[in-house]
């Protein structure tokens, strides 16, 4: 089923062809302290990102190229360059803000594999450039972008239950922005409009999702049924992820508009911390 639509070019800068960034000389806000370790491939181990309270951030089991996708804010089909090891060898990391900057950290809110405060992305981004040698350069081309938009249905969403945990630095932070297809039912727990995007470009559409909604705050849904039956053997991920989007009262319109590549021009293994 096709639920893609098409809509207006999007208005860009002259050049259509790619351009490339250059990489800033400055990291901004930096952690006061930080660990940077190898995870042995042979011990069991936890995977993805959480934030406590005071904004410490725990990352634990993910290549560099994931950690990058992390702090930029970036799908991973997005990052390209960078040897093998950057997709196969896992770290741990354990950082702490210091105290002078916790006030700029307005949001605790994280996801697997997300962190919504950029500040903290900012300080991840200064830690990996610093303990991996991460030289890069951005790259924006015209292509294929799409619009999570409303469709005029019934919106089937409903305001999280724990919308409000983690949104403020002195509240507990909270996991946000869960997204799961699981015994062919989809599920939402605590997540925003752009988080959706995010997760339909991450995972489904492999482009820019922009967030055209005007919804504020998050959701949770619960698909009734299931969208298709577990046991009829594999159905394409993204066109179930497109039914889910026509049934929760959504539509994605096809658009064109920058897409950005980043690319790593160097990266070295960190040393021992």
């Amino acid at each position: 089923m096709n639920l893609v639509t098409t809509a207006l070019i999007f208005t860009l800068a002259p050049n259509a062809g790619a351009q490339t960034i250059a990489l800033p000389t400055q990291h901004g806000p930096e952690f006061e302290v930080a660990t940077v370790k190898p995870v042995d491939p042979n011990t069991p181990h936890n995977v993805g990102v959480n934030i406590y309270p005071g904004g410490r951030v725990l990352i634990s089991g993910v290549p560099l190229r994931t950690l990058v996708a992390t702090a930029f804010h970036l799908s991973y089909w997005q990052i390209s360059g960078g040897d093998a090891w950057t997709e196969k060898d896992n770290y741990d990391v354990e950082a702490k803000p210091p105290e002078s900057l916790r006030s700029t950290i307005l949001t605790l809110r994280y996801s697997w594999y997300g962190i919504e405060d950029e500040h903290l992305r900012q300080m991840l981004q200064a830690l990996l450039i610093d303990r991996f040698q991460l030289k890069f350069h951005r790259e924006t081309k015209t292509g294929k972008v799409y619009l999570l938009k409303r469709n005029g249905k019934t919106l089937r969403l409903r305001a999280a239950e724990m919308a409000s945990a983690g949104t403020n630095r002195s509240q507990p932070a909270g996991q946000s922005g869960e997204v799961e297809f699981v015994g062919g039912r989809w599920f939402l727990f605590n997540t925003s409009m752009p988080q959706l995007a995010k997760f339909a470009a991450d995972h489904a559409l492999h482009a820019p999702v922009i967030d055209r909604t005007d919804l504020n705050g998050s959701f949770d849904y619960k698909e009734p049924d299931p969208l298709v039956d577990p046991e009829a053997g594999h159905t394409e991920f993204a066109d179930n992820f497109l039914r889910l989007i026509q049934e929760l009262g959504l539509e994605l319109e096809r658009a064109t508009g920058p897409v950005e590549t980043f690319v790593i021009d160097r990266v070295e293994k960190p040393s021992a911390n």
